[in-house]
């Protein structure tokens, strides 16, 4: 009796903390399909003539191609020069991996206007576009995303212990990189990715102090709407967030282990056809060092 009640209280905790979630969406939505909306419960209308003018806009499509642009551009950027140094400090460098655990917290303790200022005083009148300052700027804000989220996902396959063990196999540090390393930690890469993207692309401050109106990002463009029409700026809300669930839902598929184990099963199924690299689903007795391509000479030293 003592659990069915327990199981009713967090069930309706659960359900007021969806409804406290769920409200102003619906709120929003609300508001974004009405022309009318004053001293009743619900809305005196519904109309979907600001979605329509929303996407008659040729500026609104700019700006999520922009803003898609931006994003890409740096998460790119991120991705090629982080997840190779991660490696390699929380590898090799054990020392300097403490001192980068403190000093990646520092974005935290420097306001997006401090950074924004003091950048548009070094930088603007320069040689360097301005567009280049953004993405730096948003690198560094994605600093401790980055390497907590790659580092985590270091620690948790004991990367050092299958280094250590594809070295005396005979593979150098490049392949055991890319054909252990890297797959192991395709999980928690696509996380951290997917949680980067959607703070680069709802990013407001740097951009609006940075570039402005020269290059107007989906959020800049709302501002400017929110100015002109409620009801219209309501409506880019509601398709920035169908969008980001879109984004969100997909990223959860590809990332799902239902999806992954049919494609490790179907791939099991193919006879003859080698493994392309190592998982650490298989038991540890399975790792060959063919297939981490040791040379046949090494293979007869070993």
């Amino acid at each position: 009796m003592k659990t069915k009640k327990t199981h009713y209280i967090s069930y309706l905790i659960l359900a007021l903390f969806g409804l406290y979630m769920l409200f102003p969406f619906v709120s929003t939505f609300f508001y974004a399909t009405s022309t009318k909306w004053s001293n009743t419960m619900l809305p005196n209308d519904f109309t979907f003539k600001w979605f329509i003018q929303l996407i008659e806009d040729p500026n609104f499509i700019s700006a999520v191609v922009r803003s898609f642009t931006l994003t890409f551009t740096t998460l790119a950027v991120v991705l090629v020069v982080m997840v190779p140094t991660v490696f390699l400090v929380y590898t090799y460098f054990p020392k300097v991996d403490q001192f980068m655990k403190g000093l990646v917290l520092m974005p935290y303790a420097i306001p997006g206007v401090i950074l924004a200022t003091g950048l548009l005083r070094m930088y603007s009148g320069s040689v360097i576009p301005m567009y280049l300052v953004l993405v730096g700027a948003l690198f560094i804000g994605s600093l401790p995303f980055m390497y907590q989220g790659v580092r985590n996902s270091l620690e948790s396959i004991q990367t050092k212990k299958l280094i250590e063990a594809a070295e005396i196999l005979g593979a150098n540090r490049f392949t055991s990189f890319i054909r252990i390393i890297l797959p192991n930690i395709r999980l928690g890469l696509l996380i951290t990715t997917l949680l980067i993207f959607s703070s680069f692309f709802g990013e407001f401050v740097l951009t609006n102090l940075l570039i402005g109106g020269r290059y107007e990002t989906i959020r800049i463009y709302m501002l400017r709407r929110m100015n002109e029409n409620g009801h219209l700026a309501s409506s880019v809300m509601v398709a920035y967030f169908i969008l980001l669930i879109l984004i969100s839902l997909v990223i959860t598929y590809l990332t799902s282990p239902d999806r992954r184990g049919r494609k490790n099963s179907n791939r099991k199924q193919v006879p003859g056809k080698r493994a392309d690299r190592i998982s650490l689903a298989e038991p540890l007795k399975s790792v060959s060092i063919l297939k981490i391509g040791v040379k046949k000479e090494k293979r007869q030293r070993i």
